[in-house]
């Protein structure tokens, strides 16, 4: 999968942003002359739903980062044979990855799922349109939020992948390799098949996705807030 524009969708998602404030007067005109609250209200459920997502995600990622910085805490002091326990956390780590990984198959889906409802809705929209004019600013608004919702596909995607990172080639001899290190006072992180640059970049990589998460989130909380607004009046 490419990796997204993410500059170009901020400034995208910014002039949305503006449209619903600039012309919300316009907006609930339209609302009132052309009872479109449908629309406004489905793509305020829309921006929910993302939200949702996306405010789970970030939740995951902070814990997965916590876990990531003790479990190379914890290996490093292993590799001179002065920590024990690390069996211990890395099953813990590998045990929330494997939830935290069934969790996203499920935002995917539900994100997958918006996909196809616009379309059936886009098909009731079009054969509407000679009797309900939309507004464009709403259009505009909700193809906005279509390409957010493509990205955040994206970004949940890559991190499902990331999880599967790092792998240490010890399998089930991961203990007894442990064992062995702490009574000889000996060994190293590589005999452990454990690369510290690996895990660097793995946090490095979920640092960059939850930077471009927090950014879709907050401009996601403006998009519904306006919403939200604009609807108030016509309810």
């Amino acid at each position: 999968m490419s990796r997204p524009n993410f500059d170009a969708l901020r400034e995208l998602h910014d002039c949305a942003n503006d449209r619903l404030h600039i012309h919300s007067p316009t907006i609930q005109q339209a609302l009132v002359n052309h009872q479109q609250e449908r629309w406004v209200q489905e793509i305020s459920e829309s921006a929910l739903r993302i939200l949702d997502v996306c405010s789970s995600t970030k939740d995951g990622i902070l814990i997965v980062k916590q876990q990531l910085q003790d479990l190379q805490s914890t290996i490093r002091r292993t590799s001179i044979g002065g920590e024990t326990g690390f069996e211990s956390k890395l099953a813990a780590y590998r045990l929330y990855r494997k939830k935290l990984r069934k969790e996203m198959v499920k935002w995917l889906q539900s994100l997958k799922g918006m996909k196809k409802k616009k379309k059936k809705k886009k098909a009731i929209m079009e054969s509407e349109r000679v009797s309900v004019v939309v507004d464009d600013n709403l259009v505009a608004v909700g193809n906005v939020l279509g390409e957010v919702r493509e990205t955040t596909i994206s970004i949940v995607d890559s991190l499902r992948s990331l999880l599967s990172i790092p792998r240490t080639k010890c399998g089930s001899s991961l203990g007894l390799k442990l064992k062995l290190m702490r009574m000889s006072n000996k060994g190293s992180v590589c005999e452990l098949g454990y690369d510290e640059k690996t895990f660097e970049a793995v946090e490095m990589a979920i640092d960059d996705i939850g930077f471009e998460l927090e950014c879709i989130f907050r401009r996601l909380i403006q998009t519904r807030v306006s919403l939200l607004n604009i609807l108030s009046p016509a309810t």
